[in-house]
């Protein structure tokens, strides 16, 4: 269902229904798991085999989430569908103001260190030395 407000002389304006507000913010909690696991939009799709597009318009509120595009999502990150809603549900209130803006934080990756570890990271390893490494192109 479209609302629409139409006034003499006025811009015709849509007005979002409870639904898709609802819609558009379990898909923005989506992209926010997706995220927090280290993931990205395409890595996702191909993951559980949608079209990046497709996944991209339903975590951008483009489109309508289809529950078993939610279940296939959770399921990748080992997250209950229920979490998700319930996340998204506190996301809707903060973002309208009718509740005090407590939102569950995002689960900690594991292959992240804390503000303390200062440990240098490297992209790979190779046995190969730095003078005949031919990657390095800032010489």
């Amino acid at each position: 269902m479209t609302a629409y407000w139409v006034r003499t002389g006025a811009i015709v304006t849509r007005v979002k229904t409870p639904a898709e507000e609802f819609n558009a913010a379990v898909g923005r909690q989506l992209r926010g798991e997706i995220a927090a696991a280290g993931s990205s939009i395409a890595a996702m799709s191909r993951e559980i085999a949608i079209a990046r597009s497709a996944l991209d318009n339903y975590v951008t509120g483009k489109r309508a989430i289809p529950v078993p595009i939610v279940y296939s999502v959770c399921a990748t990150l080992h997250l209950e569908p229920h979490i998700v809603f319930a996340r998204a549900e506190e996301r809707l209130r903060a973002d309208s103001g009718t509740a005090a803006g407590v939102l569950t934080p995002f689960r900690r990756r594991t292959n992240v260190g804390g503000l303390g570890d200062d440990v240098p990271e490297v992209a790979f390893d190779s046995a190969l030395g730095h003078v005949g490494d031919t990657d390095d192109l800032y010489q």
